[in-house]
């Protein structure tokens, strides 16, 4: 059997006259002349080989073949109709959408800023905790278009490009009874001999040796873990001071020797050069100010 040789218009009007019992009625629906829809529905009938309507008075009919046939043509309609909606976005569907890596440390409160002005301007947003090499692998692979993350003093090469985005002010924090017997303000030695809650994973080596002062140490990524383990007495922790542990059950600020004041982390934001999204990040990159501030870090 040859095969159909048919064209999108051609099912087009012969939906639409289906549908509408009327040549005329079907011409005003799709803005066309009458005479073109005739003209459409013939050629499809002489490629099939057999009539699709009767006229009946002042309305046409479809035959048994047509009433057939005019189920699966509406059917192909709605998917061709579907394909058409999906191919118009298309040429915005990569750039309106944005992968982001944070650590650990990045305050929540500043990417649901970010995650509210985006989607303001109808940027999707895809958000991965995970430590800083994970991350660097994942901007250079391509896997993700943005990070947040503190800095951690090394040159990243031509691979990556990097601004600073603020600071967050660090303190120390323990359960009220970890350090009873200890007199204040405490002292480095008695920080080192006593475990330390660190707020990355084992895996996250450069971050967490420069946050590591006790010799022992316990890991965890997640913040209501480490609630739990610093209310608990389990350790202490070198923490950011946006997380407001002070205000968990149990837990204060610990005064230290060397002075709790000005201890800070420098944040980054992270992207790799060259990128086919530069327009969003660039426009993310004018934000940040705005949105740090608000944030009140």
């Amino acid at each position: 059997m040859p095969s159909l040789s048919y064209s999108f218009a051609q099912l087009e009007a012969f939906t639409a006259v289906a549908a509408h019992g009327s040549l005329v009625k079907a011409a005003a629906k799709l803005g066309k002349d009458r005479t073109t829809l005739r003209d459409l529905i013939d050629l499809l009938e002489d490629g099939l080989g057999y009539a699709l309507f009767v006229r009946e008075g002042k309305t046409l009919q479809l035959t048994p073949e047509g009433d057939l046939l005019q189920r699966q043509a509406q059917l192909l309609m709605r998917q061709a109709r579907a394909f058409e909606q999906f191919a118009c976005q298309v040429p915005s569907t990569e750039t309106q959408a944005l992968s982001v890596v944070y650590d650990a440390f990045t305050p929540r409160k500043f990417i649901h800023g970010l995650i509210a002005v985006m989607a303001k301007r109808q940027v999707r947003l895809s958000l991965t905790c995970m430590p800083r090499e994970a991350g660097e692998r994942a901007l250079a692979a391509g896997q993700a278009d943005l990070g947040f993350y503190q800095a951690n003093n090394r040159s990243i090469g031509t691979e990556m490009e990097w601004r600073a985005i603020g600071t967050l002010e660090m303190d120390f924090y323990a359960s009220q009874t970890l350090f009873a017997q200890v007199a204040m303000p405490c002292s480095l030695l008695d920080l080192s001999l006593t475990p330390q809650v660190v707020m990355h994973s084992a895996s996250d080596i450069p971050v967490s040796q420069r946050l590591q002062i006790a010799g022992s140490i316990i890991f965890t990524n997640e913040l209501e873990m480490l609630r739990g383990l610093i209310e608990s007495g389990c350790g202490w922790g070198f923490l950011p001071t946006h997380f407001q542990a002070a205000r968990w059950d149990n837990v204060s600020a610990i005064p230290v020797a060397v002075g709790n004041e000005g201890i800070s982390q420098t944040m980054v934001t992270l992207w790799r050069p060259g990128h086919d999204k530069r327009r969003i990040i660039d426009e993310v990159l004018t934000q940040i100010p705005a949105l740090w501030k608000s944030a009140g870090i």
